[in-house]
């Protein structure tokens, strides 16, 4: 499977990286929204992305809406992985068009139950 992993903390990236890869994954990283959409726009299909919301440049949601709006990527689950635990983060999320949403910390565990959610 293809996956962009979108997170400015490096440590973050390499997290998701070691895990993903583990699992036989192609992982690409971008450390912000804009850079993701670059990404986005240079690969044909990503199969899933890893999104951070507290980004600078472009923040994760407005990644997101944007994405989901302008229908960039359709077929491309989007798993959001942040910080942010308010239940009304969750569900602004899944409204913008998240598929799923995972609160850090993580462990690897919790990213496959969710790809297994979402795929």
């Amino acid at each position: 499977m293809k996956i962009l992993t979108v997170d400015d903390s490096g440590l973050v990236r390499l997290m998701l990286k070691n895990i993903l890869e583990e699992q036989g994954h192609s992982v690409y990283e971008a450390p912000n929204g804009k850079e993701a959409l670059d990404m986005l726009a240079k690969h044909d299909h990503f199969d899933l992305i890893f999104l951070d919301w507290e980004m600078p440049v472009m923040n994760g949601y407005h990644f997101l809406t944007r994405v989901r709006s302008e229908n960039q990527a359709p077929n491309t689950k989007i798993i959001m992985v942040t910080s942010l635990n308010k239940m009304s983060n969750v569900l602004q999320a899944l409204k913008a068009g998240a598929d799923e949403y995972i609160m850090k910390p993580f462990t690897a565990e919790m990213i496959t139950e969710k790809m297994d959610n979402v795929l």
